[in-house]
C-alpha cells in the first residue's frame, strides 16, 4: 500500500468516528449524548485460558511432574504422621479401670425372710414357703436380688421340709417362681446342732457301744464327780452339758438342750452333713447361711475356758468366761474350707456359682473378717456384719460414731472382698418407724457393698412385745393380709398395720416404701455399684460420705443422726458450690433442686442424696 492510499485509509476512519448512525454531527459529538470519538474505551475479548493440548503439554513439562509428586508424597507422609499420632496417644494415654465384673450376689441387695412371719398360705396361723412364693412380684418391685429366707428342714431331718413349712413340692415351687422373677434363693443352714428327734441323736443317746454306728456323731463326755466335763457355758445360759442317763454320759449343747452339738471329728458326721448341703444346693438353692459358725469344732482336750476379765455380772452367764476353747478354733475354719469346697462343686459344668455366708456374730471384726479365708484358703463369700444394728440416732455423737464403725468394718476387710451392711435382724431390735428409720433405710442401701434387708423394715415395722418377728403387715384388712380373716397368727400382730402396711404405703409418693424402692434403684447407678467411698464432712450429728467413680456422675450422701438440726459447709471439703436433689428421707425435696453445699440444713432424722 502507498503512503497516499494509507493517508486516505486514515481520513476515513476519522470520519466514521464523528459521524452519527442516524443523522448529522452536533459539535463532534454522537447523536446518543455518548462519548466523543476520543473518549470510546477499546472492547477487551475474555481470556479463554490455554486449550487442552497447551495445557497437557505444559504439565509435562519436569518442573510440574516433580512438583505434583512432591506434594503428593508429603500429603501421605501427613496421613501417616497423624494416625501414627492418634494411634500413640490412645495407647499411652491414661484411661479409667475396666469395670469389674460382679458376681450376682455383688451386684443387687438382699431381703431376709423370717419364713415363719412372711405369709401364710393355707390359713393356719403359720408363714410357709408357698406365701413367699405368692409375693415373688413384690420381691421384684423392690429391686432386691435375692431373698434369704429360713431353713425350709426342720431340726429332726436335713432333708425335708418342715411341715410347717410346706412340702418339698412347695420348696421346688419356690424356686421356680424366685427365677423366673430373675431372683436367687438362700437359705439358712444350721450344721452345728441338730433336734433331739433327730435319728442320728436318737440311735447316738441309745448307746456308747463300739458297734453303736452313731455312738461319736454328737459330743459326748464323762463328767466329773458328778457334774459336767468342764465349765463351758450355754449362750442360752447355764451349763453347756446335759446329761444322759442312758450312756451315763454328757452331751454338749452350744444353745437349748434339745439342740445337741453334732462332732466334726467324726469323718461320717463331715460327709453326711456334707450330702444335705448337696440335697440343697442340688434342688435349686443359690446360695447357703451358715448359722452359728464360730462355734462349730470345739477344743478336743475339752478344756476349761477363762474367766472375762472385763465381766461383772452373774457368774452363770455366757458372757462371765473368755471363749477361746468354744470358738474360732482352727478346725472350725478347716470346717468352712470344706463347706465351700463342697459348694464349688456347683460352679462346674455351666451350673451356677453356689453363695456361702458364715454368721458368726462377734464383737472383734478382725476375728469376725478371718471367716473369708484361713492360710490362703477360701471360705466365706460373706460374713455378715452386725456393726449397725438398729441404728436409731440421737445419743451421744452418733454421726462420728456411726461412721467409725462402717470405717473399721471396711479397714479390715481383707483384700478383693465386699462389704456388707444388716440393720435389722430376728435376733436383735427392730430401726422401727421412728426418727432415724429412714435414713438408716438409705445408709444401708447406699454404703459400698451388698446390703441385707430385714423384712418389714421397709415399710418401717416396730418391734411386738419385745420381738421383731412379727407378722409382716400386707394391708389393712384383718390380719393385716398375713393371715385368713379370723386366724389367729402363730405370734401377735404390731396394732398399727392398718396404717402401717405395704398396700397402704404403695399408694403414697412419700411413703417409706416409696423411698426404699427409690434407694434401691439407685443403686444401679454405676458410683453405687463399683464407686469409691470416702468421708464427706461428718461430724458429731452428721454421718456423711462420697461415692465416686471415673467417668460417672458423683453423689454425696448425708444424714443427721443427732437430736438437732444443723448447718454445714461441704465445699470447705472440696465439694463443689451446689449439689442436685437426687432422693431425700421425706421424698419433700424437688426432684432436681439444686442445694448450696456452702450451708446444707438438715433436720433431725433427715437424710438427702446429692449429685455433682
Amino acid at each position: 500500500m502507498s503512503a497516499n492510499d494509507l493517508d486516505k485509509a486514515e481520513q476515513g476512519a476519522a470520519e466514521k468516528l464523528t459521524k452519527p448512525e442516524n443523522g448529522s454531527p452536533e459539535d463532534g459529538k454522537a447523536a446518543d449524548g455518548g462519548l466523543d470519538a476520543d473518549e470510546v474505551e477499546p472492547k477487551l475479548a475474555p481470556f479463554a485460558g490455554m486449550g487442552k493440548e497447551e495445557l497437557l503439554k505444559v504439565s509435562s513439562e519436569p518442573f510440574w511432574v516433580y512438583t505434583r509428586w512432591t506434594l503428593l508424597v508429603l500429603f501421605w507422609l501427613a496421613w501417616i504422621a497423624m494416625l501414627v499420632g492418634a494411634i500413640v496417644i490412645i495407647v499411652t494415654a491414661p484411661r479409667c479401670a475396666p469395670r469389674p465384673e460382679l458376681e450376682w450376689w455383688e451386684h443387687g441387695g438382699f431381703l431376709r425372710v423370717f419364713t415363719r412371719s412372711f405369709r401364710d398360705s393355707d390359713g393356719n396361723g403359720i408363714g410357709d414357703l408357698k406365701g413367699i412364693e405368692e409375693k415373688a412380684d413384690y420381691l421384684k418391685e423392690l429391686n432386691v436380688k435375692s431373698v434369704q429366707i429360713s431353713a425350709p428342714y426342720g431340726a429332726g431331718n436335713f432333708t425335708d421340709v418342715d411341715p410347717d413349712f410346706g412340702t418339698m413340692a412347695d420348696f421346688d415351687s419356690l424356686v421356680a417362681a424366685l427365677h423366673d422373677e430373675g431372683l436367687k434363693l438362700v437359705v439358712d443352714f444350721d450344721p452345728n446342732h441338730s433336734g433331739m428327734d433327730h435319728p442320728w441323736f436318737v440311735q447316738s443317746a441309745a448307746s456308747k457301744a463300739d458297734d453303736n454306728a452313731f455312738k461319736d456323731y454328737y459330743v459326748w463326755a464323762d463328767g466329773v464327780g458328778g457334774n459336767p466335763p468342764n465349765n463351758w457355758l450355754s449362750v442360752t445360759g447355764g451349763p453347756a452339758w446335759n446329761y444322759s442317763a442312758a450312756r451315763d454320759q454328757w452331751y454338749l449343747h452350744t444353745f437349748q438342750p434339745e439342740q445337741p452339738d453334732l462332732n466334726y471329728r467324726n469323718a461320717d458326721v463331715r460327709a453326711a452333713v456334707m450330702d444335705a448341703l448337696r440335697f440343697w444346693a442340688a434342688r435349686g438353692a443359690d446360695g447357703f447361711r451358715l448359722t452359728s459358725a464360730k462355734y462349730l469344732v470345739e477344743d478336743a482336750a475339752l478344756t476349761d475356758e477363762p474367766a472375762n476379765p472385763n465381766y461383772s455380772g452373774d457368774p452363770g452367764k455366757y458372757d462371765s468366761l473368755s471363749h477361746p476353747y468354744t470358738t474360732n478354733t482352727e478346725e472350725t475354719h478347716s470346717l468352712l474350707q470344706e463347706f465351700r469346697t463342697t459348694l464349688d462343686e456347683f460352679a462346674k459344668d455351666g451350673d451356677s456359682y453356689r453363695l456361702l455366708l458364715a454368721d458368726v456374730m462377734d464383737a472383734n471384726v478382725r476375728q469376725v473378717v478371718k471367716y473369708y479365708s484361713s492360710n490362703g484358703t477360701r471360705e466365706a463369700d460373706i460374713v455378715l456384719n452386725y456393726d449397725l444394728l438398729a441404728m436409731q440416732g440421737g445419743g451421744d455423737k452418733p454421726g462420728n460414731k456411726t461412721f467409725g464403725r462402717i470405717q473399721s468394718w471396711i479397714n479390715n476387710l481383707p483384700d478383693g472382698k465386699r462389704a456388707n451392711w444388716m440393720i435389722g435382724s430376728e435376733s436383735s431390735p427392730r430401726v422401727g418407724g421412728g426418727l432415724y428409720a429412714r435414713a438408716a433405710n438409705l445408709l444401708l442401701l447406699l454404703l459400698p457393698g451388698t446390703p441385707l434387708a430385714y423384712y418389714g423394715d421397709e415399710i418401717g415395722m416396730a418391734d411386738v412385745n419385745g420381738l421383731s418377728t412379727s407378722p409382716m403387715q400386707w394391708n389393712n384388712t384383718d390380719n393385716a393380709g398375713f393371715t385368713n380373716p379370723g386366724v389367729t397368727p402363730w405370734t401377735p400382730l404390731a396394732q398399727n398395720y392398718s396404717a402401717v402396711n405395704v398396700g397402704t404405703q404403695k399408694q403414697d409418693a412419700s411413703s417409706l416404701l416409696s423411698m426404699f424402692m427409690a434407694a434401691t434403684a439407685l443403686r444401679d447407678e454405676p458410683a453405687f455399684q463399683w464407686g469409691g467411698f470416702s468421708n464427706g464432712l461428718t461430724s458429731d450429728s452428721v454421718l456423711s460420705f462420697r461415692r465416686e467413680h471415673a467417668g460417672a456422675t458423683s453423689y454425696l450422701v448425708a444424714a443427721n443422726l443427732g437430736a438437732v438440726a444443723t448447718t454445714q459447709d461441704y465445699t470447705a471439703a472440696g465439694f463443689p458450690a451446689e449439689g442436685t436433689v437426687v432422693l431425700s428421707t421425706g421424698m419433700d425435696r424437688g426432684k432436681d433442686e439444686k442445694l448450696k453445699l456452702n450451708a446444707l440444713a438438715l433436720q433431725p432424722g433427715e437424710a438427702v442424696v446429692l449429685s455433682y
